[in-house]
């Protein structure tokens, strides 16, 4: 797992260098105009140590190091009079107009042909880098991965999407995982991942503060299960969650988030009662999925969660390589069912009933191999739907939370709350307000 150390590190310390080589396809039409009130209101952006502005709420300073200052969040990404803000955030008009342009992940050895795995909106002149990446390091999560950033043109914001990850931890003190590629670790929840990941790839990461998100798990379409046995239980379940930390970059004082929703499937054999304390009288297994993670970095007193949330959330599929995926893990599966029958049969022949039990944990966690790519990109509640004769269909999805949106005559789009936005006037481009499809 060595090479996907080292690109996870890449990846979360992705805003401390601009990407002129990006490897994946960096949207590099300017297509796309947004707006976002977060971002121009003048007040002071985060520089807490806890989530509780995440939603334009006050924001406490309990538990702040010495130095950090309570402020209110009222959803803005950086203060008043901030030095580098043209330079690091994204070009913008006048009032609460926002620039953004679309972006592409790209999967460029998965299939026969290159193919675009999802699309994103990110502020314009930000650098992409990274893709949808092969490699044997991935054998745990099928032979792929997701590592993906988008970095401001002087470095000092980013985002990006963390690999996907899975690990299996045993009560009995067995050497090594039942899947290819796996690690033991004893992590048990989302908030111990989470939080396992950010100080083993950022160097003197300090975390701040948790969140549960109980939306990602919604979104990435995990149900929870518990199927009784005869001497014990099947269970599965998901937990999603935020961690806030803060770093040091270069001299300077950062903020960052990283979120993701996990899936846990755990199995247990319980025999105390017939064999009391003996060894392997009860037996626990389980198997964790954490599907790719939302980076976010910015410098104290620029973070800004609305902002990169409303970015996390333009994330979107693409159909023909969700399909692609999808065959690719139902074969996989396949595979590995076969030889987990084999092993089963073996296995019969000494304890029929135990085997038994571990071909279901297995086949209960290879049923889900073949949703993950839909999972990771879900498409996100919270658009709305305008007519645009330009777009297929003649409709175009755009977010809902602005009152006003419309189609410029370059193809770009600009959202607003602003009832007085003027294209020409405001961005010297004519263009047309879209209505709302009722």
């Amino acid at each position: 797992m060595k090479r996907a150390a080292i690109v996870s590190f890449a990846l979360l310390a992705a805003c401390a260098k601009s990407s002129d080589d990006a490897r994946g396809a960096d949207g590099a039409t300017d297509a796309a105009l947004a707006t976002s009130e977060a971002y121009e209101s003048g007040d002071a952006g985060v520089s807490d140590g806890n989530f509780s502005g995440a939603d334009g709420l006050s924001i406490s300073s309990d538990g702040l190091a010495p130095g950090e200052t309570r402020v209110a969040m009222a959803a803005t990404a950086q203060p008043n009079g901030a030095q580098n803000a043209r330079s690091s955030g994204p070009s913008r008009a006048r009032g609460n107009v926002m620039r953004l342009q679309p972006g592409v992940i790209v999967d460029a050895t998965g299939f026969a042909q290159p193919m675009a795995a999802a699309s994103i909106f990110i502020p314009h002149g930000w650098k992409t880098e990274g893709g949808v990446y092969w490699a044997r390091d991935f054998m745990c999560t099928n032979g792929y991965n997701f590592i993906w950033s988008a970095t401001a043109p002087d470095g000092s914001m980013s985002i990006g999407i963390a690999p996907q990850t899975a690990w299996e931890m045993n009560s009995a003190g067995a050497a090594g995982a039942t899947r290819p590629g796996c690690q033991l670790m004893q992590i048990q929840s989302a908030r111990q991942y989470l939080e396992n990941y950010v100080t083993r790839f950022i160097p003197g990461a300090r975390i701040l503060d948790f969140r549960d998100r109980p939306d990602l798990v919604q979104q990435a379409g995990i149900q929870a299960s518990r199927t009784p046995m005869p001497a014990g239980e099947l269970r599965s379940w998901g937990e999603g969650g935020e961690v806030l930390f803060s770093f040091n970059q270069n001299g300077r004082d950062m903020r960052g988030s990283m979120a993701a929703a996990v899936q846990f499937d755990y199995s247990v054999t319980d025999y105390s009662q017939q064999l009391g304390n003996a060894p392997g009288a009860r037996n626990e297994f389980l198997s964790a999925y954490a599907h790719p993670g939302w980076v976010a970095t910015a410098p104290n007193g620029q973070f800004n969660f609305p902002f990169f949330e409303a970015l996390r959330k333009s994330i979107r599929p693409n159909p023909q390589w969700a399909r692609a995926i999808a065959g690719h893990n139902a074969a996989i599966g396949q595979v590995a069912l076969d030889e987990s029958r084999k092993r089963s049969k073996m296995i019969t022949e000494t304890n029929d009933y135990i085997s038994k039990l571990r071909q279901d944990t297995w086949n209960a966690q290879q049923e889900s191999a073949d949703r993950r790519a839909r999972e990771f990109g879900e498409l996100i509640k919270g658009v709305e739907t305008y007519k645009d004769e330009w777009a297929p269909g003649g409709q175009r999805e755009l977010s809902g939370h602005y009152n006003n949106a419309w189609r410029l005559n370059d193809g770009s789009y600009v959202l607003t709350d602003d009832p007085n936005f003027d294209p020409w006037r405001d961005l010297q481009l004519e263009g047309k307000k879209l209505e709302v499809v009722q």
